[in-house]
């Protein structure tokens, strides 16, 4: 099992902003090292607001946007937001950057070019730096890490050569975890680069209610590129998912795409079961040096509930 220290909580902003502060009060008290939250604005509560309030509400945790992207908000209000979270933070904001999925989708955009996000993280960063075109304010502030979403071969290089780590979302089986290894080394990372692996998690009394709860995120992970080759079972799935996915049900309990999720494949793509299960599933993550696991708690329960069961039961 890994040091609480060593773990996150990654949340959405799908219930009124006291639940979601809970969470966070939860993970500080806990001593675990970070929560992140979701950006979709049409789906969930305004990410900006809630860091700010969860800023005020702790002390020691690492809070940050996992991910935002260069499409739905303009590089400089990224770079600004992020600034301000600092300050608020006394130094512990982190960025979480990717192309973009439902926030984009759900106003009919489009997902950013990996082009487009090399160079939005570099004007990010030019923002931070300021000078001539950058941010007024913030000099002397500690530098904020800057994380790239990731899921596929070419995401994961990028993310390894342009990043201060990487928020990556493939599943917990060795096959892809070790693939996404090699695509982040070929990138020729900094030293101290960081890899978060996020894992969907949900424990029940019932195992098979866990199971249903997890596939959702299941679904949103086979529906994108990923460093390993797929089993045919695991192949056939995502296209079916892709072929049926609703960004309107993105990440929701229920979620009809989700339905397409045999029980067969959740163990390789998520922590599902009672809580006793949950935790020899933790325990079984090979974890090396700079990594750590991002637990994204799933389930209809609210989430203040799941987490504190995770808390309580699990870790």
């Amino acid at each position: 099992m890994p040091e609480r220290a060593a773990i996150d909580v990654v949340v959405y902003g799908t219930e009124a902003p006291p639940g979601l502060l809970e969470c966070v009060e939860l993970a500080e008290a806990a001593g675990l090292g970070g929560v992140w939250v979701g950006d979709s604005p049409v789906l969930w509560r305004e990410l900006y607001v809630l860091l700010g309030a969860a800023a005020e509400r702790t002390s020691r945790i690492r809070l940050g946007p996992a991910v935002t992207n260069p499409v739905s908000r303009h590089v400089a209000v990224t770079a600004s937001a992020l600034l301000t979270l600092q300050e608020l933070s006394a130094g512990r904001a982190a960025l979480g950057l990717g192309l973009g999925a439902s926030a984009v989708r759900t106003v009919g955009a489009k997902p950013a070019r990996l082009a487009e996000l090399e160079r939005a993280a570099g004007e990010v960063r030019a923002f931070w730096a300021g000078g001539e075109g950058g941010l007024g304010y913030g000099r002397g502030e500690p530098p904020v890490p800057l994380l790239l979403g990731a899921s596929g071969p070419r995401m994961l290089e990028l993310s390894g050569r342009i990043g201060d780590g990487c928020l990556a979302v493939v599943g917990i089986h060795p096959r892809q975890l070790e693939a996404a290894r090699t695509r982040l080394a070929a990138g020729g990372p900094n030293d101290g680069f960081e890899v978060v692996w996020w894992v969907p998690i949900a424990a029940a009394e019932d195992p098979a209610q866990a199971r249903a709860d997890v596939k959702s995120y299941v679904a949103r992970s086979l529906r994108h590129p990923l460093p390993a080759e797929l089993t045919d079972v695991e192949r056939e799935t995502a296209e079916r998912i892709r072929a049926s996915y609703e960004y309107g049900q993105h990440l929701a309990p229920g979620a009809a795409h989700a339905e397409h999720v045999p029980d067969e494949i959740v163990a390789d793509w998520a922590v599902a079961g009672t809580p006793g299960e949950c935790r020899d599933q933790l325990r079984r993550l090979d974890l090396r040096p700079g990594e750590r696991i991002g637990l994204v708690p799933m389930g209809r329960e609210p989430k203040a509930v799941q987490v504190r069961r995770l808390l309580e039961d699990v870790l």
